[in-house]
């Protein structure tokens, strides 16, 4: 909680030593927390970054406060998870928006201000950036294989139906909808991401629109059944 409410905030997470075994472990997750919120090249103008990076940062912070769940899910892991997630996380969201940490912080002042040694931070960040780039299409994918057959439900925690399968853009490989199968009626429903909320520690999705338009899926888009 200190952390959260420093004035260093969120910046004060990457100065922070932490194993590379936590890394490895976290990067697929951060990866997915991205996909999720479609944080991508162009998604984000450079002016609100930060203001993003300190939103999705508190979110796994309290999902670790508040949540039980973390545990069975990170194990040994999980006493790791505040500052290990966080490194993950900001390096994860700053990589797929193709920016550095040198490009929304000045780390040279950040590091004389605790007193800190500047390089490590960029060999933590380089090493974050090759397993990202190295564990970024393994993650995706089992990011999608893993919302097929979820409940969804709406924000006010009435069923809506599942997921059956999962639209692609067939440019840039990205995910872009998801295809339900309603609680009533046969016809199937698309859903952009953008219109749906997911926990990394929940097995249910949230709708955050009870009236989805209801069309048939698009064939000209990749799907991963």
């Amino acid at each position: 909680m200190a952390y959260m409410t420093s004035r260093l905030f969120p910046w004060n997470f990457i100065v922070e030593e932490v194993d590379e075994d936590s890394l490895r472990h976290f990067v697929p997750y951060a990866i997915q927390i991205c996909e999720d919120k479609g944080i991508k090249k162009g998604s984000i103008e450079r002016e609100r970054v930060k203001e993003v990076i300190e939103k999705e940062l508190k979110g796994i912070l309290d999902d670790y406060l508040h949540h039980g769940e973390m545990m069975r899910i990170h194990t040994r892991f999980y006493d790791r998870y505040p500052f290990a997630f966080a490194q993950a996380l900001i390096h994860t969201i700053l990589y797929r928006l193709g920016l550095n940490v040198e490009d929304v912080v000045n780390i040279n002042a950040l590091g004389e201000l605790l007193g800190l040694d500047i390089k490590e931070m960029k060999r933590r960040e380089r090493y974050i950036h090759d397993l990202i780039s190295r564990s970024e299409e393994k993650a995706l994918r089992i990011f999608s294989k893993s919302m097929l057959n979820r409940k969804v439900i709406s924000e006010e925690g009435d069923y809506i139906g599942s997921v059956s399968d999962i639209t692609f853009d067939s440019r840039t490989g990205i995910l872009e909808s998801m295809i339900l199968v309603p609680q009533r009626g046969s016809e199937r429903i698309k859903v952009p991401m953008d219109e749906m909320k997911l926990k990394i520690y929940s097995r249910n999705i949230v709708l955050r629109y009870t009236k989805p338009k209801s069309s048939k899926p698009d064939t000209n888009k990749k799907k991963e059944q």
